[in-house]
């Protein structure tokens, strides 16, 4: 009776143990750490660096139409028999923003044509606008250039003078 004892508090002592080893088990805790962060955005800025020039051209009795291309700035005639004089340039505007920042000038945010005025009141046309670049993102500088040009239409006989519009030119761009 003396060994059923010893056993039964042997048994019990590791019964114990093992409650108190398991309860000890349960206790253990752990922790984790995390950093917070966030990027704000930088407000989308434009610059106008120049205007839409298409130079000076000479007015011939059957009008046409000359084309400004924006990458290089040349105006070249695309119907119609015009001497092209003096320089021409694409407008130019300096995008910028957060590194690496999408943007994208979406047909239909510019108008399609806009009228270009003399100091008598005499009117062109100036429509099918070309941007470039028309999407991307702004790169590792957060800056890009996007340079714009478009399609003068000259009437037949064309009063001569000094055409402009300082207004209508509006391009809205999207970015995300």
């Amino acid at each position: 009776m003396l060994l059923n004892m010893k056993m039964l508090k042997l048994f019990l002592f590791s019964a114990f143990l093992a409650g108190f080893s398991h309860f000890t088990m349960a206790q253990t805790t752990s922790s984790m750490d995390a950093e917070a962060s966030i990027t704000l955005g930088v407000e989308m800025r434009i610059e106008k660096l120049s205007d839409l020039h298409f130079g000076d051209i000479t007015s011939q009795p059957t009008g046409g139409s000359v084309i400004l291309n924006p990458s290089d700035g040349s105006v070249s005639s695309l119907s119609g028999n015009f001497y092209l004089l003096g320089n021409s340039t694409a407008a130019r505007f300096q995008l910028s923003g957060a590194i690496n920042q999408c943007f994208e000038i979406a047909a239909g945010s510019y108008p399609s044509q806009i009228t270009l005025t003399n100091e008598l009141g005499n009117t062109m046309t100036v429509n099918n606008f070309q941007f470039l670049p028309s999407s991307g993102n702004l790169g590792s500088t957060g800056i890009i250039e996007i340079k714009v040009g478009g399609t003068l239409n000259i009437n037949a006989s064309q009063p001569g003078g000094n055409y402009t519009n300082d207004s209508d030119l509006t391009v809205t761009i999207s970015y995300q």
